[in-house]
């Protein structure tokens, strides 16, 4: 049902962003069913069904729960995207960003293995080594012309430094001297600067889509590309041109010819991004035709580390992706119901589920109740049934399903089995009764150290009893299993309590013997 105070906003949102679009739209997904140069996966109909409406509409929020193939939908979203661009004309491109730089890459390789040429922006320390070759340092460093200005600059630069430039020589002529040498060194570092610009749009001109950051898509080279300089270019700022949140709109790019346009945007973990951050690609270059969000609310939110707020809540805790999906209508009918996948419903239905649900979650407060704007990847495949049940159960009332294949394929470790024995082989979830609600505290371990120091201001908790029983659960897997070659994973909600694990392990002989010898093996991590 639709919220009155939205007035016509979810008529126009479900609006195509081109009138060709549904045309184009039918052309791509026949050619992803017939997958002639054998690119995409058998997507699943609640895939096809989010591919279908992004890119048909203006606005589409994809919920993606673990497993559901979110990035691989993401990836035939933008093939579709550069197929409208491509209609459109020669400098339209997509714009893809993540909240994280590991979100970025995870999205820039899906769109490399389609086929499509990516570019990826950022800083060269926060991008995977193997998309070195996509990015524009790269692409810079190919170009002559700009190594060239670049060479010349640092040249100027070195030679003024070991001359010394003094502006506070009392002498006129040789004041005189030393500004015409500053002014020299600042023309060849803006000759340097305009050089990379250039060689950036040219990069950018070959690209189907451009991968950044969130924040990164407000990245000075790439809106340059779109005609955007900043005011503080004297040489542009003009009050008579139009104007963007980032800066004055030109004419031309760096290379004289025409801006880019990014009139597709697709946003990735967009529910762990703050809202000001989300809206950094929607705005930065005011030419967004159609938006894809893509995320998961019940998952981790935004992280904020300053609230001032007296709730505890600031706002900037609620994404721009959950905002959106708590009060825009469903966009189209789900039709997960008519997908032919088997699915397991044995563990949503059995008694113990039932009861979890009961005591965690309000009986009025429904998924589809809180986000019934987005659409919901509904199928996991990467952890078992008897796993996926009860965030199944407790965060998506049983909407989210697995097939029936995963219990064959993901069965419970049998090195696991002869420590922590079960009458029922077909649950892959095992409790260990640690007893005690008060144990937690605020205490971290010192870096290096072994000794415990209360931190009034640390916010992580630590449980000891819960720490011992995890250590002592790992040695005792590694006793009882020898010849032991796989590895092990740990994961806690907080650091106080990771670092607390890791100090307990590195005190267990058995396990440190071990860690010694297979030293990627063992992994301790929060949940982040």
């Amino acid at each position: 049902m639709t919220n009155p105070s939205l007035g016509e906003l979810p008529k126009k949102l479900a609006k195509p962003p081109l009138p060709t679009s549904g045309q184009l739209t039918k052309q791509v997904m026949a050619f992803i069913d017939a997958d002639p140069q054998k690119l995409f996966p058998k997507y699943n109909e609640p895939q096809l069904t989010a591919i279908r409406c992004a890119l048909t509409r203006r606005l589409t929020l994809i919920q993606g729960p673990p497993g559901t193939g979110k990035t691989t939908t993401a990836g035939s979203i933008a093939f579709g995207f550069v197929h409208q661009s491509r209609s459109l004309s020669p400098n339209c491109k997509v714009l893809a960003t993540a909240f994280s730089n590991v979100g970025a890459d995870n999205l820039a390789e899906k769109f490399i293995a389609l086929g499509l040429k990516v570019v990826r922006v950022g800083k060269p320390a926060s991008v995977s080594e193997s998309l070195w070759s996509h990015t524009l340092e790269a692409a810079i460093e190919r170009d002559p012309t700009a190594q060239k200005a670049l060479s010349d600059a640092a040249r100027l630069s070195a030679k003024f430094k070991r001359e010394g430039l003094d502006l506070k020589r009392r002498n006129k002529g040789a004041l005189s001297a030393e500004r015409a040498k500053r002014d020299l060194l600042t023309d060849s570092v803006k000759s340097s600067i305009q050089a990379c610009n250039i060689a950036a749009t040219r990069a950018l001109r070959q690209a189907d889509v451009i991968v950044s950051t969130a924040v990164g898509a407000a990245d000075g080279r790439l809106l340059a590309a779109c005609g955007i300089y900043s005011e503080d270019e004297d040489d542009v700022k003009s009050k008579d041109k139009p104007q963007t949140p980032f800066g004055t709109v030109r004419e031309f790019a760096p290379d004289n010819l025409p801006p880019l346009t990014l009139p597709f945007v697709i946003i990735d973990e967009a529910c762990q991004s703050v809202e000001p951050a989300s809206l950094i690609p929607i705005v930065s270059t005011n030419s967004c035709r159609s938006l894809v969000l893509l995320g998961d609310p019940c998952q981790l939110p935004p992280t904020v580390r300053s609230d001032t707020s007296s709730t505890g809540e600031s706002p900037l805790s609620v994404s721009l992706m959950s905002r959106l999906a708590s009060v825009l209508p469903l966009p189209v009918t789900i039709t997960a119901q008519k997908d032919n996948t088997q699915v397991e419903s044995r563990f949503i239905e059995c008694k113990p589920t039932r009861q979890a649900v009961s005591k965690v979650r309000p009986s009025s407060l429904t998924y589809r109740r809180q986000y019934a704007g987005s659409l919901l990847l509904s199928l996991q495949y990467r952890s078992h049934p008897s796993i996926a049940a009860f965030s199944s159960a407790v965060f998506y009332n049983g909407l989210l399903s697995s097939p029936t294949v995963l219990n064959e394929l993901k069965q419970f470790p049998p090195h696991l089995s002869a420590v922590l024995p079960s009458a029922n082989a077909d649950v892959s979830v095992k409790f260990v009764p640690v007893g005690g609600r008060n144990n937690e505290s605020r205490e971290v371990i010192k870096a290096g150290v072994g000794d415990l120091e209360t931190d009034p201001s640390n916010k992580s908790y630590r449980n000891d009893a819960e720490a011992a029983e995890v250590v002592d659960l790992i040695a005792s897997l590694l006793n009882k299993n020898s010849g032991f070659q796989g590895s092990i994973g740990v994961i806690s909600p907080y650091s106080s309590q990771v670092a607390l694990i890791k100090s307990m392990m590195a005190r267990s002989e058995r396990v440190r013997e071990f860690a010694k010898s297979y030293p990627h093996e063992i992994e301790v991590k929060s949940v982040e």
